[in-house]
Parts: structure tokens; C-alpha cells; sequence
């Protein structure tokens, strides 16, 4: 068994979706900005976008969906600091996510 990742694209919109494909299957991930919390939420849905899970909240070097057990799925989403030269500037700089991390699909293959 080998640990195996997909790399996912973040972008400094306060709302966007995209679809993905994660372990041969086709969801689609929606990112939302809440400015209230400061924070960037994400949910999953399938191909048809029936929501499977929804608004957890993407913050770094925390096992994302690792709490829940979703069919076909065995990983998770992890959020990594590509530097870490300023502190939490996924609070501080919300609309330059994507310059501050890297966002992965990690899963054993």
C-alpha cells in the first residue's frame, strides 16, 4: 500500500466550485468565504451535486473528511503553509489563499 495525493487548485475567489476526480470517482468540491469567521468552509458533493459532505471549514495541517465515512473514499483533504513566514495568513490574507498553501487529496492508493 502506498500513500498517494492529488494536488487541488485553490483560488483567491470568495466562492467557487470545481469538479475533481478522487480515486476514480467524480465529485465536486465548493469552496465559500465567510467573512464573519474569517475563514474558507468546503464542502463535497457527488457528480449529480448531492451534497455528501457539507461546510467544514479548511484549515491547515487538519485532516479534512477524515471524520466522516464516505463511500469510495478512503483519504482525506489536507491544507499545507507553503512558508511559514506569517502567522495564520489564511485569516489574514483570505483573498491570497492560494499563494499561502498548497491543498491535497491524500489517500492510501
Amino acid at each position: 500500500m502506498t500513500i498517494q495525493y492529488v494536488a487541488l487548485p485553490l483560488f483567491p475567489d470568495a466562492s467557487y466550485t470545481y469538479p475533481i476526480a478522487l480515486e476514480g470517482v467524480s465529485y465536486n468540491l465548493e469552496f465559500l468565504y465567510n467573512e464573519r469567521a474569517s475563514l474558507y468552509y468546503i464542502s463535497l458533493y457527488d457528480s449529480d451535486s448531492n451534497p455528501i459532505v457539507l461546510g467544514e471549514a479548511l484549515v491547515p495541517t487538519y485532516p479534512i473528511f477524515k471524520d466522516y465515512t464516505i463511500p469510495g473514499l478512503n483519504g482525506f483533504i489536507w491544507m499545507e503553509e507553503i512558508a511559514t513566514l506569517i502567522n495564520e495568513p489564511y485569516k489574514l490574507y483570505p483573498d491570497s489563499i492560494d499563494q499561502y498553501y498548497n491543498l491535497y487529496y491524500i489517500y492510501a492508493g
